[in-house]
């Protein structure tokens, strides 16, 4: 699944405005197994929160290439936690 890279700073923004960027960074540098148990739990949360943004996060947990492009993105950028 291709995912559109416009709205990576707006993600970025997101996950650093709830303190997460940093959980989210060590998320998206783990192995497969702990990626992908972290997109399923992303997934899990469904039904109880509706946000496009955490089912986003989960699709580029799942995918390792956009993990991997998505972790350059925010460590290429400037983001104050």
């Amino acid at each position: 699944m291709q995912i559109n890279q416009n709205n990576w700073h707006h993600w970025a923004q997101y996950l650093q405005r709830y303190h997460l960027l940093g959980l989210f960074r060590f998320l998206l540098d783990a192995t497969g197994p702990v990626r992908i148990v972290a997109a399923q739990s992303l997934w899990m949360t469904q039904p109880f929160v509706q946000n496009s943004i955490i089912s986003q996060l989960a699709s580029v947990l799942e995918d390792q290439e956009q993990s991997k492009a998505f972790l350059e993105y925010v460590n290429n950028r400037e983001f104050n936690e």
